[in-house]
């Protein structure tokens, strides 16, 4: 009898074995692609978690635009100052008037910070809504608080929040920062805060009503440039900034009894502010009028 035995080919072989190795390397391959998709939508998400962040509405500086940039400047034209012997007269007062500016912008930018801080530990939640709020369409719109000198505002006022619109959008407000903000100026004076709790009982009203107020603003003031404006006996706008300017008052008195410590006057605050700058800096800007770039 004899007896068969089948061999398998090498080439059959060899054949299976690629075909194993093929496969590993294509399920290998596969599975790169999904941790590469992974990693991408993750990416993605985090983009658009912090796009998302960076358009939610805020109260913020008026000062902040480039803030980094202009510390790091009066840094640098500082040293020069000190260290470079060689500056003729000309280029020295220039430097110094530089100088000044940064000085000014810088500490009024700190001081800003500081007024904003103290509001929002006073009164929390009247900041929390400001800080929050939206448009008739739901969109966040910023608003932007810069503390002046005293008569440094076209309008007289101790506190302006600048009304306008975007010419296409009835509802979105504008100022000089771009759509969707808006611009609130407040004189350094002893009461600066409570001016500001009133500014802010405008925006509360005006931001979601914009379209319908502007209407009645139009219809009432007729362009006149007074700080009788926004306080017309129908006002809704002035009603709201009155009502809001007691809700502040109240929190106020509560801080005042629950802390034992009473806000600083604004031009104390902005001097110490100054003060704590490089002395030889100090000297230089006090030696000239105080200014802000509005």
């Amino acid at each position: 009898m004899k007896h068969f035995r089948f061999d398998v080919p090498g080439a059959l072989q060899t054949n299976r074995k690629l075909a194993s190795c093929t496969t590993v390397q294509f399920f290998g391959a596969e599975m790169q692609c999904i941790r590469n998709f992974l990693r991408m939508c993750f990416l993605l998400f985090i983009i658009f978690f912090m796009s998302c962040n960076t358009s939610l509405c805020e109260i913020r500086n008026g000062y902040e635009k480039d803030i980094l940039i202009l510390k790091e400047s009066l840094k640098n034209l500082t040293e020069i100052l000190i260290e470079d012997k060689d500056l003729t007269g000309i280029q020295r007062r220039k430097m110094e008037s530089s100088v000044e500016t940064l000085v000014n912008h810088i500490s009024f930018y700190d001081l800003t910070e500081n007024l904003l801080n103290q509001f929002k530990i006073i009164a929390p939640r009247l900041y929390a809504e400001i800080d929050t709020i939206s448009d008739r369409k739901g969109r966040p719109v910023h608003v932007y608080v810069k503390f002046v000198p005293v008569d440094a505002t076209k309008v007289k006022a101790w506190g302006t929040t600048y009304l306008n619109q975007v010419k296409n959008d009835k509802d979105a407000y504008l100022s000089e920062y771009g759509e969707l903000t808006v611009s609130i100026k407040i004189w350094l004076v002893p009461k600066a805060l409570l001016v500001l709790s009133h500014e802010l009982g405008h925006v509360k009203y005006q931001i979601p009503n914009l379209a319908s107020y502007i209407d009645f603003h139009k219809k009432y003031y007729k362009g006149e440039l007074s700080n009788f404006m926004g306080h017309h006996p129908h006002d809704p706008s002035g009603k709201t900034a009155v009502h809001t300017e007691k809700i502040f008052q109240k929190e106020y008195f509560y801080f005042l009894k629950n802390t034992h410590e009473k806000i600083q006057n604004p031009l104390i605050l902005l001097a110490k502010i100054r003060k704590g700058m490089n002395p030889k800096l100090y000297a230089l800007a006090n030696t000239r009028r105080q200014t802000v770039t509005m």
